[in-house]
């Protein structure tokens, strides 16, 4: 038996936590400064264009959260974004940097999302 099957439920919940937690500091950075590249690209619709970038890198990101957690991905996406995108910015910055409300509901959504579709493919892909 190895380590990890050794571990009780809880000791792998905190386990899990505390990854989810590191994890989510990296996506805040990196949903920053895609949110700031949008901005800086001037598009017509800048909050679109930021949704689109941050869409692709919720896939990235789901294909990392499913390819090393193999219990709970989608509950950590769900923790990996809350934590990212609401706790970081709040306890840093304030309300001020929180991304604005429509912005933060389509990432908020697809990450979840994102994560349980691309686990679908990688279960189909391992059964072919």
């Amino acid at each position: 038996m190895t380590k990890a099957t050794n571990l009780s439920t809880s000791q792998q919940l905190i386990k899990h936590l505390l990854l989810w937690t590191v994890f989510g500091y990296c996506y805040q950075s990196a949903i920053t400064l895609l949110v700031k590249m949008a901005s800086d690209a001037q598009p017509e619709n800048s909050l679109i264009t930021a949704l689109v970038y941050c869409v692709g890198f919720n896939i990235l990101a789901a294909h990392l959260i499913t390819k090393y957690d193999k219990h709970w991905p989608v509950i950590g996406s769900i923790f990996i974004g809350c934590i990212g995108l609401l706790g970081i910015p709040y306890l840093l910055f304030g309300e001020s940097g929180l991304l604005a409300i429509p912005l933060l509901a389509g990432i908020l959504f697809s990450l979840p999302l994102c994560s349980y579709i691309v686990g679908l493919i990688k279960v189909k892909l391992s059964k072919n």
